[in-house]
């Protein structure tokens, strides 16, 4: 017996109560999933990619998430990045690591590296989630991780609230690989909190490719719906 690491309640196994795995999967009845970018699609939509992808195809070579950035999901996702329930990087990282069993296409990466946080943002939050969360992902798939190969090189706006174009502006030249020995020649999985447009995950992917990635996937735990 334990308790549902999200809402508290008495489980007989597992990490998370049935209510709660419903909340996290319900979503499957009503989205599909952009075969690149992960993004969500309605069913009744018949093609493969999303539009985005199909105007022009991302840098990594695949990307999936836990779920939308809505509900139950949404909701722990705050609490685990502004309300101090640092502990919920555990159960987050064990979804993750589920997301990326289940999808053959990853393949099998040798490294995982986070997305890394802007010195502003580590500073109001003391901690970098993607961090924690790849940590862990690591230690539950068997990789190795490297915590600093990817360096923000300078700090940029938040970038919730911009449009596609300005979040592609907004990170140009941000991003830089630190070691690059680490990851040449290496399949790199690739973590965040969450996939919004793709321009960060698409910033991170390029300049480790130029560092001799052999390639890189991308796993979050929520993502954007079209």
């Amino acid at each position: 017996m334990g308790k549902c690491s999200f809402c508290g309640k008495w489980v007989s196994q597992g990490i998370l109560c049935p209510v709660c795995i419903r909340a996290l999967e319900e979503w499957k009845r009503e989205f599909r999933v952009c075969f690149l970018c992960g993004r969500l699609m309605g069913k009744e939509v018949s093609q493969e990619l999303c539009p985005q992808c199909q105007e022009e195809r991302p840098p990594f070579r695949l990307a999936r998430a836990v779920g939308p950035y809505r509900g139950l999901l949404r909701d722990i996702i705050l609490e685990f990045k502004y309300k101090g329930r640092r502990s919920l990087y555990r159960p987050l990282a064990y979804l993750l690591a589920q997301a990326v069993a289940a999808e053959p296409l990853f393949g099998e990466p040798q490294v995982v590296v986070p997305v890394p946080l802007a010195r502003e943002r580590l500073r109001e939050r003391a901690f970098n989630q993607a961090e924690l969360l790849a940590w862990e992902v690591g230690r539950l798939l068997g990789l190795k991780f490297f915590g600093d190969v990817l360096l923000k090189g300078r700090d940029t706006l938040s970038q919730a609230g911009l449009s596609r174009q300005a979040r592609w502006l907004n990170l140009k030249d941000s991003f830089t690989v630190g070691a690059t020995s680490i990851v040449t020649g290496q399949d790199v999985l690739l973590v965040d909190d969450v996939l919004t447009t793709g321009a960060t995950a698409a910033a991170c992917t390029t300049v480790l490719l130029q560092a001799g990635a052999r390639s890189v996937c991308v796993v979050t735990l929520a993502t954007g719906v079209f």
